[in-house]
């Protein structure tokens, strides 16, 4: 059963949809800097590298080149492994609390994850304290951990698995107890550095706790948001079991408030109730990169962002192009064009809005660009 919570009236979709632009900088004056651009998407996906810088860049108000990676080597925002095993960016604190969520289903202790990952329980607790001595010294890669776990009496027998043979299972649970991240990458290897102070085992009401942040977070960036999109964030991206979910909705109980969008209950801050709706529907047309969080929040069957018939679209990782913030076309540069293919020819393509758009994609990416729509649309 779904917790209950305080109820509105109906908005309409559009409207709603408007107030998630504006906080996804999408819309407005745009992000001030990368971690207030991260933090209004709560993460984004870090590969392909190209598309991620691409997603902070088209929300800075003031974009620059490189921009991400400094970022990411100030600490001002950090990588990790996260939803669905992939690897993920975000700022220190929402990493620490999506990160420890993830840590809900203890999959490190089940047999068939140890096999995978090539230890055993009791390796866990030495193995940490051997992994702040080896990065205390710097990030370094797989390899080179390797070597230096095959040095250490007791973890010799770790020092294939911290190859990366098994998917980097021995690697993901240090990330999600917030002991490693990822540091910068060597040409084509990826590094691994310490990512703060030692941390206690997470226990049971931390992780309810971090859990409650999580959703707060998420409903900050993605209200109004189904029952059904909060699952596919936290439940089939963070293992999150539905059950404590949804007792995690129910103990924030009057801070979400239910609003009724064009005939579907959705939830939001409390807080953020009249801003969204106050919100009003106005022209837009954006350009996003592949596996951009705009879709991959809410997730890919949401059909209120993208029509079901265009769901591969998104999940092949197609660039899209959003009007109102529902996508209408696919978009690809090819040399010095930006091709565009729509939907439906009755699709809401403005193509003076697109050519703004891509002369501020041409601004990004210093190059000169004219837009055309496929003419095999």
């Amino acid at each position: 059963m779904e917790p209950t919570t305080p109820h509105i009236g109906t908005i309409r979709l559009v409207d709603a949809l408007q107030w998630r632009l504006d906080r996804h900088a999408l819309v407005g004056a745009g992000a001030t800097s990368v971690p207030d651009a991260v933090e209004r998407m709560v993460v984004t996906r870090a590969w392909p590298s190209e598309a991620a810088d691409l997603t902070v860049a088209l929300r800075h108000r003031d974009p620059k080149r490189d921009a991400l990676n400094r970022a990411l080597e100030s600490g001002a925002v950090v990588r990790s492994y996260a939803f669905r095993g992939g690897s993920f960016i975000f700022t220190p604190p929402t990493a620490a609390d999506l990160l420890m969520t993830r840590t809900a289903t203890r999959i490190w202790e089940t047999n068939r994850w140890q096999e995978q990952g090539g230890f055993a329980i009791s390796d866990w607790q030495p193995l940490r304290e051997a992994m702040r001595e080896i990065l205390g010294d710097g990030p370094m890669t797989r390899s080179q951990i390797s070597e230096r776990l095959d040095r250490i009496p007791g973890l010799r027998d770790l020092a294939q698995a911290a190859l990366g043979a098994g998917a980097d299972s021995l690697y993901k649970p240090l990330h999600w107890w917030g002991d490693i991240c990822f540091g910068p990458t060597r040409g084509a290897e990826a590094t691994f550095q310490l990512a703060g102070p030692v941390q206690d085992e997470p226990a049971d009401a931390a992780v309810d706790e971090a859990g409650r942040r999580s959703i707060r977070a998420y409903l900050h960036s993605y209200a109004p948001a189904t029952v059904d999109n909060l699952a596919y964030w936290l439940t089939q991206g963070l293992g999150v079991p539905r059950r404590r979910l949804l007792s995690w909705i129910g103990d924030l109980g009057s801070e979400i408030t239910t609003i009724d969008v064009d005939g579907v209950p959705s939830l939001a801050l409390t807080e953020d109730v009249a801003s969204i709706a106050s919100a009003r529907s106005s022209e837009s047309l954006r350009l996003l990169p592949a596996f951009d969080p705009w879709f991959f929040g809410p997730g890919t069957a949401d059909n209120r962002l993208i029509p079901t018939a265009q769901r591969a679209l998104a999940s092949n990782s197609y660039p899209l192009v959003i009007s109102r913030g529902s996508a209408v076309a696919t978009w690809r540069v090819r040399a010095q064009t930006v091709v565009v293919k729509p939907f439906a020819p009755s699709s809401q393509l403005q193509f003076p809005l697109l050519e703004d758009e891509v002369q501020h994609l041409a601004r990004i990416l210093d190059k000169d660009l004219d837009a055309v729509l496929d003419p095999h649309a």
